[in-house]
């Protein structure tokens, strides 16, 4: 048979007024102090404002392209379900290992629109160079242009991403322009048009139809010291593969032109 004794403060009563206050108030304040802690990125993100002490993680990155993502789809929201699976798709590609759960951030970043340039401000702070900021908004871009258009108020934004970013008007042209000549290129492949585009490539080298040998040589060049996988060795696992791939479509555009 269990016997229970009951409960006694008395030996605390005994103790000092200052130990008291120390044995209880140090756990109780302990405890307030790390809910504040835990909690505090979650109230800056309700506010709109991305956390600028967040560190250059694949999860914190992740979480800023899907909160820039979010407020993008707020824009076109009758195309929110071949948007959600872009999202889906290009995170599961780009961010295998990120530890996240989808819908809720997702739902959480079209319930509390965030301040773009409070994420931009803290890409800018991390990423140095123009390939790795650009590569937000060739995310966004294949967002916008999921279906093949985007209205004016999504290229507002992105030409504001892309400023505040930044980045050249020419950038956004260039990369707007790419995706427009891939989902041509798409069509001619859904008929059976199965040369390859050169438009595609002109379009990614960002030069002419009629450029000449040396034009599409010197443009080359420059994307390559832009996109090169090696500026990107210290980068995260999402931006080396981003930029090892993107390389890929450079080289391969290069060579249907020269070769």
């Amino acid at each position: 048979m269990m016997l229970f004794l009951p409960l006694s403060f008395e030996p605390v009563a005994d103790l000092p007024d200052w130990l008291v206050i120390l044995l209880f108030g140090i756990p109780f304040v302990g405890g307030i102090t790390l809910y504040v802690y835990k909690t505090r990125h979650a109230r800056s993100w309700r506010k709109g404002i991305f956390p600028q002490s967040l560190k250059p993680t694949e999860d914190n990155y992740l979480e800023a392209y899907l909160a820039l993502g979010a407020k993008l789809m707020l824009y076109n929201y009758q195309e929110s379900k071949e948007k959600i699976q872009f999202i889906n798709h290009y995170f599961n590609r780009y961010f295998p290992k990120a530890t996240y759960n989808f819908g809720d951030s997702l739902l959480f970043s079209l319930k509390y629109p965030i301040r773009t340039e409070t994420i931009t401000d803290w890409m800018k702070m991390h990423l140095k160079d123009e390939g790795s900021r650009s590569q937000i908004i060739y995310f966004l871009t294949g967002l916008a242009l999921i279906n093949g258009k985007m209205n004016s108020s999504e290229l507002n934004f992105l030409k504001k991403i892309n400023t505040d970013l930044d980045l050249t008007p020419d950038n956004l042209t260039k990369i707007i322009a790419i995706y427009a000549a891939y989902s041509e290129h798409r069509k001619e492949k859904e008929t059976q048009k199965t040369a390859p585009s050169k438009k595609y490539a002109h379009e990614i080298l960002g030069v002419p139809k009629n450029a000449s040998q040396e034009e599409i040589k010197k443009a080359y060049r420059k994307l390559v010291k832009l996109h090169h996988p090696d500026r990107f060795a210290t980068g995260t696992e999402s931006q080396q593969k981003m930029a090892a791939e993107k390389f890929v479509e450079i080289q391969n555009a290069y060579e249907s032109l020269i070769g």
